[in-house]
């Protein structure tokens, strides 16, 4: 069964702020994460366009002598295994057994591939996962994508609650446990680790997409001849940065999505652009369906890896989103906020760094992956004008 978010309370006017929660779960990943190893980027470290997340594998040529000292100590070894081999039961070393979450089968998503997965699909294909939740409510089906190295994959959080166990399908269908690090309520998102070392998706950002822009889902089917199946769905994207009016993430920027006919639509199906990188996981199926952008996704489980929650920076201004070419326009300033000082007003916030905002959901998007003292620049345009002006976020009251 595919959750349907559930309605919270009614909220007051629209702002760049809300809090997060982490629902009980004990983050077991703690510790500062050096700039080189974050996933995400503050805008003005990266250039407009791709936030990437990838991952590459190292090789080399082999230098004969150090051929001439493999064989010796593949020799050497031969000759201690057969010593082992023959000496007496109570001087061989005991044996071991391997944990319950330890994977018994090589685990490779595409085992099954399927000839509808074009090729430009077939990395970020490699890096999806299906995941089975035994709630108290019955079960859910979810989709991961590796967001790190270590078998760390993002899906949504919603289909978590009341979480009784959770595991990872294998590509011969059989369930391999995993387990939940911590989840983020007010983006609904939840960060998760498998028993397999998946490769890392490539991820971009959804700064240069365009109504239009055409765009592909990826799906899991259900195990079929003892496999799972990817499966892909030609689509185009209808909005960026529209306001998620229902559910966990309510308030926080969408991508929207018109897919013909996906075949099973689940929670955390990611969406490619038309390079094959992830711009979204699914949040909502429909008619146009509805996905978390990337760049908020990364932000989160960023935060998530690094303390178990997230802490974002504040802005304090109430707004919406601007008539005619968008932007975020300021109907009031919340008192003694960081904006007080540089904001006024009827303000259109249309740029944070090199990153266009298209609406109020879309400033709070991007600011809820920035820290606390987090400095910033937002180009506001005030009448006929466009500026510039520096911020330091405070820490969310």
């Amino acid at each position: 069964m595919t959750p349907t978010p559930q309605e919270p309370p009614e909220e007051g006017p629209e702002t760049e702020d809300s809090g997060s929660s982490t629902d009980g779960f004990d983050p077991s990943l703690r510790g500062w994460i050096d700039p080189d190893d974050r996933l995400w980027r503050h805008p003005s470290e990266v250039a407009m366009g791709a936030v990437r997340a990838a991952h590459t594998p190292l090789g080399g040529i082999r230098h004969p002598r150090t051929m001439i000292l493999i064989g010796a100590a593949a020799t050497l070894a031969a000759i201690a295994w057969a010593i082992v081999l023959i000496s007496p039961a109570s001087d061989q070393p005991a044996a071991t057994t391997a944990s319950d979450n330890a994977p018994e089968i090589p685990m490779t998503t595409l085992a099954g591939e399927s000839e509808q997965v074009p090729a430009l699909a077939a990395t970020a294909g490699r890096s999806v996962v299906q995941l089975q939740a035994n709630t108290s409510h019955g079960i859910v089906s979810l989709v991961g994508v590796a967001v790190a190295e270590g078998g760390l994959v993002a899906t949504t959080a919603n289909g978590l609650s009341g979480l009784e166990s959770l595991w990872m399908i294998g590509t011969d269908g059989r369930p391999v446990r995993a387990s939940v690090l911590s989840v983020d309520e007010s983006s609904d998102l939840a960060l998760v680790s498998v028993p397999d070392d998946l490769p890392v998706a490539p991820f971009a950002d959804d700064a240069t997409l365009t109504a239009g822009s055409p765009d592909l889902t990826l799906s899991m089917t259900a195990p079929t001849s003892g496999t799972m199946t990817l499966h892909a769905e030609a689509g185009s994207v209808t909005s960026i940065g529209t306001m998620i009016g229902s559910g966990l993430a309510k308030g926080m920027p969408g991508i929207t999505s018109t897919v013909p006919s996906v075949q099973s639509e689940q929670p955390g199906d990611p969406l490619l652009n038309r390079e094959g990188a992830v711009i979204g996981i699914l949040y909502q199926a429909g008619t146009s369906s509805t996905f978390l952008p990337a760049q908020l996704v990364l932000g989160v489980v960023d935060d998530l890896r690094s303390t178990g929650k997230v802490s974002h920076g504040w802005l304090g201004v109430r707004g919406t989103t601007a008539p005619g070419s968008g932007g975020a326009e300021v109907a009031a300033l919340m008192p003694g906020s960081p904006a007080t000082d540089v904001l006024q007003p009827g303000d259109v916030v249309v740029a944070l760094g090199a990153v266009p905002i298209r609406s109020m959901a879309d400033l709070r998007g991007r600011l809820y992956v920035l820290a606390p003292n987090s400095k910033i620049e937002l180009s506001v345009l005030e009448g006929a004008t466009t500026h510039v002006v520096d911020v330091t976020l405070g820490a969310s009251p």
